[in-house]
């Protein structure tokens, strides 16, 4: 592929639109390309829409032309476009890379020719203590093990966004903010219009719309393309009765990786210690930060107290960013007991690669236990925050740096006191029901419990029922209150539905099955020409001069002014300065940022990483070796062994890979002390340790060495738990004294250690 140089980007400019009108808002993104080259271009641009988007156009000007897009398999898409561009004509084509990622292609592009490309979107908010929520992503940030992010390239860009924004006054307002841009609030006849010109894409657009009225159960309704009713239930449920809170389990995730560099990290800790505020005397806790690898503060939960509170409060102010983000294996710790009701809370951006296995995996393991998950950043993938709470029976918060984190955690921690509504039913009344999704699964006090339904006609009340404690609860909508809606519903519910058998494809390995359902998919998005992953937009222009010379291509550069800003934040943190309000860094950074801790990790040895290769040794230590391996025989043929003696040999012969070491003598001699082995810490890490050593292939000493661990050890070696054990090195003079005075037996315990510490190190 000929790739042009990058130094003049095609894309001049993007603007969003919208019409807010209450629940439902309409959009339009428009880029406009612009190829000053000397040569035909493709260009490819990656950019992200809200998950709760549905796309529902795709147009193009060129000239004088108006090109609409039409959905169609992505096979299919993707050879029309190259045919026709092969063809010397112009294609252009946008496809759905993952739920909130989108991709697109034009090309061509003659030398001195503009090209607009409008999106068309209807997105649906959130609504919470009374606050209209709209988000707007505008940048693909890196993500940790991303087959796309890692093809993006970032840098400088000349390139801006325009946000024009109507508010209708028929909202009756209370208040407009927005915590992530500086807004223009302009009133006109029957809308105020919020405006934002030539912001860098580098951070997510937030907005707030506090309403003076306080809301309660709605609902509208729109005919479908067979003249069926289409209705949008909002139910906004209300628990005056008291219940008594019960003691819980509250484990903290923290996800401390090196994109979390700067006020991110410093954001969390700050929300965690307010969390931990949250707590009652006869609650149990644990933080879990993770990285690449995770850790504990503690191997089980700990009493909240005021002693503990501290403990905690210092292991949280201690945490440096490193590494990736490896976010399954400590969500596999929080959820391991099947039997146990846990509350989970964690803090990430978000930015992983494997989003669709830990969701898979939460779906089917969290049971009763809830996940409220905490999404920090300025370009939080909020997607994969959202799916996650909402399979985790819990509720997201997304927290940008200038909202206040003491409101969310409140509202956090009243979802959390909510018991339970079971038996959940919606009752129709004599309306006949054809179809029905629920957008949520869990009902929490005073936020809306949003269903589309599609019936017949619309001919009675709608009631939402549920039990907490045995007492019954209904919310009821009547059906003269349901007011007709220009939203078109059936393709909001179209949208739906694909959502819904995504989580068919996510429950079955059958392939066939998945074929189907994918099947099924594209014949919505086609119907609707609406979007899907299995889908693209594509429309071609057919040029009467035909384009024939093969052409460059630019994948169009993204903002790294997001990364600059975490670095510039994170180095004036370290001089006690405030934000710098000038742009005088004028840097360019990789796509991931990577960070060093300045904490020393060396004595501290962990089950989750690969020893390191031995440091160069001097002839004492040599000497050294040589005892070690004359004593082992001895010993191992001793009746009466120390344990701990014969635990520390096994971790340095299984590291030396030595066939004299036989791990068949240990396991026969450790069940001969299983229990003292119990009731000793230190005993069962360094049995995990050894666990950790052993090669995959060899399943019955795996499978015997954990049946020798209580469950607490056991959850720590399934889930890989990253556990400190400090191996001290000798000092050169001890080195020689114990050499020299022929005292190896004496001191084994020490001699052993300092090998594996010189190992490790």
């Amino acid at each position: 592929m000929n790739v042009v140089d990058l130094r003049e980007l095609a894309l001049k400019k993007v603007k969003i639109t919208g019409n807010v009108i209450g629940k439902f808002g309409s959009f339009e993104i428009e880029q406009v390309y612009k190829n000053n080259t000397k040569d035909v271009l493709e260009v490819g641009y990656t950019f992200p829409i809200v998950e709760t988007a549905t796309v529902v156009g795709f147009e193009i000007n060129v000239g004088d032309r108006v090109l609409k897009g039409k959905c169609k398999e992505k096979g299919e898409a993707k050879k029309e476009y190259q045919r026709n561009i092969v063809k010397g004509n112009s294609a252009y084509m946008m496809e759905q890379e993952t739920d909130n990622i989108f991709k697109i292609s034009v090309g061509k592009i003659d030398r001195d020719e503009e090209v607009t490309i409008k999106i068309q979107y209807i997105d649906k908010f959130e609504i919470t203590d009374n606050t209209i929520q709209i988000l707007m992503p505008t940048l693909v940030t890196p993500k940790y093990k991303s087959d796309i992010t890692s093809k993006l390239a970032y840098g400088k860009v000349d390139y801006t966004i325009d946000f024009n924004i109507n508010i209708d006054k028929s909202l009756n307002r209370k208040s407009i903010s927005c915590p992530s841009h500086k807004i223009n609030v302009i009133d006109e006849d029957k809308t105020e219009r919020i405006e934002v010109l030539n912001y860098d894409l580098s951070k997510d657009f937030k907005l707030l719309v506090e309403l003076k009225n306080e809301l309660s159960s709605n609902a509208i309704t729109s005919k479908t393309r067979d003249e069926n009713d289409m209705i949008y239930l909002s139910f906004m449920p209300e628990i005056l009765d008291s219940y008594e809170d019960s003691e819980k389990e509250y484990l903290f995730i923290i996800d401390v990786s090196g994109s979390m560099m700067g006020k991110k990290l410093d954001e969390t800790k700050r929300a965690v210690i307010e969390c931990l505020k949250q707590l009652d005397v006869g609650d149990r806790f644990n933080i879990i930060p993770f990285e690449s690898e995770f850790e504990a503060m503690n191997i089980k939960s700990i009493e909240y107290n005021e002693e503990n509170m501290e403990k905690a409060i210092r292991y949280i102010n201690q945490l440096e960013p490193l590494g990736g983000t490896e976010m399954l294996d400590p969500i596999k710790f929080a959820l391991y007991e099947k039997n146990k009701d846990k509350i989970v809370l964690l803090f990430t951006d978000g930015q992983v690669g494997n989003e669709d296995e830990i969701i898979r995996f939460v779906e089917n393991n969290v049971n009763r236990s809830r996940i409220f998950p905490f999404g920090i950043d300025t370009n939080v993938n909020s997607f994969f925050i959202k799916q996650l709470a909402k399979v985790g029976n819990g509720k997201a918060e997304l927290i940008q740096p200038n909202e206040k984190i003491d409101d969310k955690i409140i509202r956090t921690f009243a979802r959390i006191q909510t018991p339970l509504l079971e038996d959940l039913t919606i009752d129709y009344g004599n309306n006949k029901v054809i179809d029905e999704i629920r957008e949520e699964k869990c009902l929490f006090n005073y936020e809306f419990f949003n269903v589309f339904a599609k019936v017949e006609k619309l001919q009675d009340d709608i009631q939402l029922k549920g039990k907490i404690l045995d007492k019954e609860y209904v919310w009821k909508i009547d059906k003269d209150e349901i007011n007709n809606t220009n939203v078109d519903l059936e393709v909001l519910f179209a949208k739906q539905e694909m959502d819904r058998l995504e989580e068919y494809i996510r429950n079955t390995y059958d392939d066939e099955k998945i074929e189907n359902y994918k099947k099924m998919i594209i014949e919505l998005s086609e119907k609707y020409n609406i979007n899907s992953k299995y889908t693209s937009f594509i429309t071609v222009y057919e040029r009467k001069d035909k384009l024939l010379e093969v052409s460059k291509y630019q994948e169009t550069k993204l903002s790294n002014k997001f990364a600059e800003d975490a670095l510039m934040n994170n180095i004036l943190d370290m001089f006690g300065m405030d934000e710098c309000e000038e742009k005088c860094c004028d840097m360019y950074l990789p796509s991931f940022l990577k960070s060093r801790s300045s904490s020393n990790r060396l004595n501290n040895v962990n089950i989750s990483c690969s020893l390191r290769e031995n440091k160069e040794v001097k002839s004492e230590s040599k000497t050294l070796e040589v005892k070690i391996d004359e004593y082992y025989e001895v010993f191992v043929s001793q009746n009466e062994k120390s344990i701990l003696t014969f635990l520390l040999y096994a971790i340095y012969y299984l590291r030396k890979k030595k066939n004299k070491f036989n791990y068949n003598d240990l396991l026969r001699f450790l069940k001969n002390h299983k229990q003292e082995v119990l009731e000793n810490e230190l005993y069962l890490k360094l049995l995990c340790l050894c666990y950790k050593q052993l090669e995959d292939n060899r399943f019955i000493d795996k499978k015997e060495t954990m049946e020798l661990m209580d469950d607490n050890f056991r959850k720590i070696v399934e889930t890989n738990l990253k556990i400190s054990v400090e191996f001290k090195e000798l000092s050169e003079d001890e080195i020689n004294t114990i050499v020299e005075s022929n005292k190896v037996i004496e001191n084994i315990d020490k001699v052993i250690e300092h090998f594996i510490a010189a190992n490790y190190s």
